[in-house]
């Protein structure tokens, strides 16, 4: 066998013939790598990546907000080659079941624009909430907004980075192109643990 390897390189060399070393990747990581020809604006969106830990709350139709009692976990990967991030919400409804949503994030350089969409597993639909056509991404004071819209309907989001070990997420609804904002829907505190 060996033998072989040998011969065939030596005719690989002797005709010209161009040799090629592969270096096998690993098919399974826990949280992706970034690729190093990612756009540098994926930045905004890496302190998503590793598994989060927390709790908090949601506004029901009364207005009365119900804990999340099982905890919330949310896990951040580098994904689609290291050029996007997936990130997973996973949450134990106030009823009981449980729910999954997973965001995209990708940033179009071409466009210069962000595209991110979340996939509600749990009621299996597709919100799209930033596009080169729709929606916007700010940062002001440590705090990270995304606003969606539909229609006259905004949702906006807020991811406030305390610290490389600490965020919290909020998101509003208007229903009125965003002139006002209901109570927060969803308010979460989460802190890394891994």
């Amino acid at each position: 066998m060996l033998n072989q390897r040998i011969i065939c390189l030596i005719v690989a060399l002797a005709t010209g013939a161009t040799v090629t070393n592969t270096i096998a990747e690993p098919a399974v990581l826990k949280y992706g790598e970034r690729n190093a020809e990612a756009p540098s604006e994926l930045s905004l969106f890496s302190f998503f990546v590793g598994t989060w830990k927390g709790g908090g709350r949601t506004r029901l139709p009364d207005g009365k907000y119900a804990q999340y009692d099982g905890g919330v976990t949310w896990i951040g990967r580098y994904v689609l080659d290291g050029m996007a991030i997936a990130d997973e919400v996973h949450i134990l409804n106030p009823d009981g079941k449980p729910y999954l949503g997973i965001t995209l994030r990708q940033f179009d350089a071409k466009h210069t624009s962000w595209i991110i969409e979340f996939l509600n597993v749990s009621l299996s639909f597709v919100r799209r909430q930033v596009n080169p056509r729709s929606g916007s991404v700010s940062v002001k004071d440590g705090t990270i907004t995304i606003i969606s819209k539909d229609g006259e309907s905004r949702i906006r989001e807020n991811y406030r980075v305390v610290d490389h070990n600490h965020f919290s997420y909020s998101t509003e609804l208007s229903r009125d192109s965003g002139r006002s904002w209901d109570p927060p829907s969803f308010e979460m505190t989460l802190v890394r643990v891994e």
